[in-house]
């Protein structure tokens, strides 16, 4: 490994993190990777890696926000039917079970997102240029 590549395992590092440090450490790799794509002085291989992260990080973002706002969204509005329209116990049992399944979600778009991540740090150590999975690439 050259120290040319440096930037870039830091960039992969604090793009691990994200989860961890409520995507502060994501935030800065992307603002990280933008900076080293706009000096233009790194090879292409590294290049296709920053690309890889800024998309990889954006897609997770907007996964995010979306399963935020549907079971926010599902959640209210079974509890609010439940309130105020119709009293069952099993619309209150649905309503409590919502945030578990986006949980059971956002665990396993953590998982995949740190795979393909890991798959790409092997991708750099063997200097190949980022390739994307067929599929959604989180």
């Amino acid at each position: 490994m050259t120290k040319h590549h440096n930037g870039i395992w830091v960039a992969y590092i604090l793009s691990l993190l994200t989860p961890f440090t409520l995507m502060i450490s994501g935030v800065i790799a992307i603002v990280y990777a933008g900076y080293r794509l706009d000096k233009g002085e790194d090879s292409d291989v590294v290049n296709t890696h920053y690309y890889g992260l800024i998309r990889t990080f954006f897609l997770t973002f907007t996964f995010f926000v979306v399963l935020v706002v549907t079971v926010a969204t599902s959640n209210g509005i079974l509890v609010g039917i439940s309130d105020y329209w119709y009293q069952s116990p099993m619309i209150d049992r649905l309503a409590y079970a919502i945030p578990f399944v986006g949980m059971v979600f956002a665990v396993g778009a953590i998982v995949l997102w740190i795979y393909r991540l890991t798959q790409g740090m092997q991708q750099l150590r063997d200097n190949h240029p980022l390739s994307f999975a067929k599929g959604p690439n989180l």
